[in-house]
């Protein structure tokens, strides 16, 4: 749609890469916003209707698929999924970086069905928290840490029951390449209580899509699926500190590697 060759890219000088970046920052804001908005009308009327999971797959899984399409053919941000065969067939617990909104829709289509733990004031946002509260996220109240982490526990082993995966972002908040933030112990209190296995997951978001601006930038994440930690052996805060060690590894070797001209413009593997 609007692809540039590695060729006409490189010619290009910043300025006037930047302007492109502007461009399709602007459209895809001026689709993606009113697609939701849209999405979440029609469906916060009638999802109640589709039992869950189906619900989930239908709602969800559709939205997240567009949303993918317009950040890569509108944006020009790729992904390349390494280690998808780490993926447990039973509900587990995400742990991974969080660095931008992109992984909040795109890991909808590596665990599927799935859930989040999300700020219950997101309820609240006509529309979209109407109908996003139609898919089990868990809701809690960030003011209240001991009240929230019950939640947590207490939702999140009904979500599993259920056959959802928990996607769970420990530090927090969202934060920039190269500044992490501890991880907290909650999905792994969350792993343990409900015998599941923690998944962890690094990616590098924030590369192109910085939590400190709205300007995307063309190129190709790199989201790295982990192999699966056993939660029943060690406390919550030894499987966390595994679980951050070996995010932490793999976000350090990605900071370190030389990105190429492929990486920073459009080529890549697609996923």
């Amino acid at each position: 749609m609007l692809a540039y060759t590695v060729e006409k890219l490189n010619k290009l000088g910043g300025a006037e890469r930047m302007l492109i970046s502007v461009f399709r920052t602007v459209l895809f804001y001026l689709v993606s916003v009113p697609f939701t908005m849209t999405w979440a009308l029609i469906f916060g009327f009638i999802a109640f209707l589709i039992p869950y999971p189906a619900r989930y797959h239908v709602v969800i899984g559709g939205w997240a698929q567009v949303m993918h399409f317009l950040t890569v053919y509108v944006l020009g941000i790729r992904v390349r999924v390494h280690g998808r065969e780490n993926i447990p067939e039973e509900p587990c617990v995400i742990i991974s970086n969080h660095q931008s909104a992109w992984e909040t829709y795109y890991m909808q289509h590596l665990f599927k069905p799935q859930t989040q733990v999300a700020k219950a004031s997101l309820l609240k946002i006509p529309l979209f928290g109407w109908t996003f509260g139609l898919m089990k996220p868990i809701a809690i109240d960030r003011s209240n840490r001991r009240q929230a982490m019950s939640q947590i526990v207490d939702q999140g082993k009904a979500r599993m029951a259920d056959g959802c995966s928990v996607l769970i972002f420990p530090e927090g908040t969202r934060t920039r390449p190269g500044e992490p933030l501890p991880f907290r112990k909650g999905g792994a209190v969350l792993a343990k209580a409900a015998g599941a296995p923690m998944v962890p997951v690094s990616h590098n978001s924030g590369e192109y899509w910085p939590s400190k601006s709205y300007i995307k930038r063309a190129g190709v994440i790199d989201i790295y699926i982990h192999k699966p930690i056993p939660t029943d052996q060690g406390d919550p805060e030894a499987l966390m500190r595994e679980a951050q060690a070996v995010v932490y590894a793999q976000m350090e070797r990605m900071q370190k590697k030389p990105r190429t001209a492929a990486d920073d413009l459009e080529t890549g593997v697609t996923a």
